[in-house]
């Protein structure tokens, strides 16, 4: 892609073309309902992913791992990313231990070598016995906290003698917070050039001219009233680079205090190179080079200077947009705070803004909130700095010129080439390999192979393996056909995973059905995963102030067992396959099920009992080895009542424990002696009551039978079963709603932290204003309201704070 710029040189104008490196600047943000956890909670979150400032609609896959404190591993996934946006939720271990937890993410743009993964710190809310919390830094020694430093930054990187310089200040305490500190700048004459007084960020900027024969310092004041001095650096003969933004173009300005100095001159937005180019710069005249911002997306816009040796002499970076990236929405909120009572929050977009995609999370305002972060830091700032910023939301709010804030961070002035500037993210399909066991994989195959010219010759075309499946959603278990090559390895295409799939893989040619073999499963490229964890050791904990807010958490959210152990009240996401296939079952028979208020005693699921699936087995003969006394039960079969199952006799020639029917009993009870598979889901009862017995049954089995279509004619065959993981869940949050006034009063005490939670609160053409209702929790007397998003051309949207009585 190659673009023209017009270069304004010593008065006359010069036009050049320009190349675009292959770079991909992208950027990640994850907006989770909370900020602060505990152990076994689920964590939901809505993932924004953008390049080149807007929307990476071309990205389908983000790889997620969670870390602890200590770097290690804990988990890893992949969230499918549909038009620029992912949502999912996953849970924080039961028995995690630690008070900070991180999430890594990375995508395909995140290749090259120096990058890091984007991650996000949250917190986690121990209750120990003693109700005692301690704050830990892991890493750096710190200075004490009523320490007081200043920091001096020189703008373009470079003090310059003969020219106009610009010193940027920065005060702060051993914290790393704010300090407000002022002073006078002079010469070593005693003459007091200028004066200066930092703002609530701590920031201030000093403008003069430097003479080489002069030395130069700051004598300033703390807030406590302690004096200081800082000694500022010589000046020096070079050249240097600055950014001045105007309305609709930004001019790079190069000047030098040399007769004259070649340099080249190189501009990057992101990590995105816009141009370089080789120039001569004389002493007395400034270049300026226009940009327009129409060219140029939102984000950290940065020029170099480097001498004819390639060595960087100077610097400046500035944010494209600074006074336009931040939009805060127009918020309504109406709330009585009454147990369990309605909230009301209607939200409006200012400055005519239409489209956007948000995510809305309402919380209880006793969990602490980390108000030191944002999605503008982590999407515009972040993901370019080389050390981790500290509370930059923080300094952000409070800083009165931002461009200063800007200047004085350690940027990536790298522009980072990938291999193609095409990208190439498909979706993920799941693929296999089959793997015998104590068989020759190439007898295998040749066999394989003869089956296969032996169906072609009667003109029936190859067949591979039956692939099995069903997940929580499907009622019954699908098949497809897999062709497998000639080391077994296959893959199932257009074929998209969520959660976790229960899978059956069973040959179909019958020479092979009973060959003893595994499946080696695979879904994500473990390559794709970012070869570097991130875990910030600088400053790792969360503002001590509002860890306060922990000490005070109420003993609501959890109970205490008999051995006075605290249990916490938390859902839990993670099922077993059988507890997912008693789901399943369930909505299947439901309708055929008579009506009782009791539960089953024993719900049994043959087929997946590891006998009935290594042999055939009856009915009858599976009762017998699960049941105490089966011939005194009375069964359900899809709804029908069979009184009684007869008296067993064990005549000769007659396998013992096998029933025997006469004539008048066969038809009734022939079910029994039909092979087990086709009786997928058993309830057991001893004591049941139904509307339609009318009386009180002991001993009674429900039985229900698959339909002829549906019945697995695999039993006894060699087949392989696994779960596999897919891509994270996509799953509603449960926003909680009453029907009316009486389900509210009735209902039990309700402990919830996140009291509503909308990752997709989108903005369309169509409305240009929406509304949302939640419901507080038991004791709630305030909310924490937190807005974030994009718009479709790159502009924040952040909104959070605090509602209470």
């Amino acid at each position: 892609m190659k673009r023209l710029f017009q270069i304004l040189l010593y008065g006359y104008l010069s036009v050049f073309t320009l190349s675009y490196c292959h770079a991909q600047s992208s950027t990640i943000y994850l907006h989770t309902d909370r900020d602060y956890y505990l152990p076994g909670d689920t964590v939901w979150f809505k993932g924004y992913f953008t390049k080149d400032g807007t929307f990476a609609r071309n990205l389908h896959n983000m790889y997620m791992k969670l870390i602890d404190v200590e770097g290690n591993e804990l988990w890893r996934s992949v969230a499918l990313i549909n038009d620029g946006v992912t949502a999912s939720y996953f849970r924080i271990p039961p028995d995690y231990s630690g008070s900070e937890i991180f999430i890594n993410a990375n995508t395909v743009l995140d290749s090259y070598a120096e990058s890091r993964p984007y991650f996000k710190k949250l917190g986690i809310m121990q209750l120990t016995s003693s109700e005692k919390e301690t704050d830990s830094v892991v890493g750096a020694t710190r200075l004490p906290v009523t320490a007081v430093r200043l920091s001096i930054h020189l703008e373009g990187g470079v003090l310059l003698s003969g020219l106009e310089n610009k010193l940027i200040l920065r005060g702060f305490d051993g914290m790393g917070y704010p300090a407000l500190l002022k002073g006078t700048l002079q010469d070593d004459k005693g003459i007091v050039l200028t004066d200066f007084e930092t703002d609530s960020a701590g920031l201030a900027d000093v403008l003069f001219t430097m003479d080489t024969d002069r030395k130069y310092r700051l004598n300033w004041t703390d807030a406590s009233g302690g004096n200081h001095q800082s000694q500022l650096p010589v000046a020096v003969q070079g050249a240097k680079v600055n950014l001045i933004e105007q309305d609709s173009i930004v001019f790079v300005q190069l000047q030098t205090n040399q007769e004259t100095q070649a340099v080249v001159v190189s501009v990057v937005i992101g990590k995105r190179k816009l141009f370089d180019h080789e120039l001569v710069l004389k002493a007395g005249k400034k270049i300026n080079i226009p940009v327009k911002k129409g060219d140029l997306e939102y984000g950290i816009l940065q020029a170099s200077l480097s001498d004819t040796d390639q060595k960087v002499i100077s610097k400046r970076s500035l944010l494209v947009g600074e006074h336009k990236i931040l939009i805060t929405p127009i918020v309504t909120f109406s709330n009585a705070f009454k147990e369990k009572s309605a909230g009301k929050v209607s939200v409006r977009l200012p400055n005519g803004i239409k489209v956007a995609k948000l995510s809305v999370s309402v919380t209880d305002q006793e969990v602490a909130v980390d108000t030191t972060q944002s999605i503008l830091t982590d999407l515009y700032l972040q993901s370019l700095i080389q050390e981790p910023l500290l509370n930059p939301q923080l300094f952000w709010d409070r800083a009165r010129n931002k461009d200063l804030f800007i200047q004085i961070q350690n940027w990536d002035y790298g522009c980072h080439s990938t291999t193609d500037s095409a990208i190439f993210d498909p979706l993920l399909t799941i693929k296999g390999q089959i793997e015998l066991k104590g068989v020759s994989w190439s007898k295998f195959y040749a066999d394989y192979e003869n089956e296969v010219k032996k169906g072609l010759k009667k003109n029936i075309p190859a067949r591979g393996a039956s692939f099995g499946y069903q997940d929580k959603v499907v009622p019954q278990m699908q098949y497809s056909e897999v062709m497998f090559d000639k080391v077994g390895k296959f893959e199932i295409p257009n074929f998209v995973v969520f959660d976790s799939l229960d899978t059956k893989f069973v040959q179909i040619y019958r020479k092979l059905k009973f060959t003893p073999f595994t499946v080696k499963y695979g879904f994500a490229d473990q390559r794709n995963y970012h070869k570097l964890t991130f875990v910030q050791t600088e400053n790792a904990t969360h503002d001590t102030k509002q860890l306060e807010n922990k000490r005070g958490l109420r003993s609501d959210y959890f109970t205490v067992d008999a051995s006075g152990k605290r249990v916490l009240q938390v859902a839990e996401v993670v099922r077993t396959r059988r507890e997912r296939e008693i789901d399943r079952l369930q909505k299947r028979f439901k309708a055929s099920e008579p009506f009782t208020a009791q539960e089953p005693d024993m719900i049994l699921l043959p087929l997946m009992d590891s006998v009935v699936i290594k042999t055939s087995q009856s009915l009858w003969e599976y009762m017998n080895r699960n049941l105490n006394n089966p011939s005194g039960i009375t069964v359900i079969l899809n709804g029908k009542f069979v009184e009684s199952v007869g008296k067993i006799r064990a005549d000769q020639g007659e396998m013992r424990g096998t029933p025997m029917v006469n004539k008048n009993e066969k038809e009734e009870y022939a079910f029994l002696n039909e092979d087990v598979s086709n009786y997928p889901y058993m309830k057991f009862y001893r004591t049941y009551n139904s509307t339609e017995s009318q009386r009180t049954l002991r001993n009674v089995l429900v039985v229900f039978e698959y339909s002829p279509e549906e019945k697995d004619r695999d039993i006894g065959s060699s087949e392989y079963r696994e779960i596999i993981a897919g891509y994270m869940p996509m799953k509603a949050f449960g926003n909680k709603m009453y029907a009316s006034e009486a389900e509210r009063l009735s209902s039990g005490r309700d402990n919830r932290l996140t009291l509503y939670w909308d990752p997709f609160f989108d903005f369309t053409a169509q409305h240009d204003s929406k509304e949302l209702v939640f419901y507080n929790n038991s004791s709630n007397t305030g909310v924490w309201v937190t807005i974030q998003g994009l718009t479709e051309t790159g502009e924040v949207i952040y909104y959070r704070k605090r509602m209470n009585e």
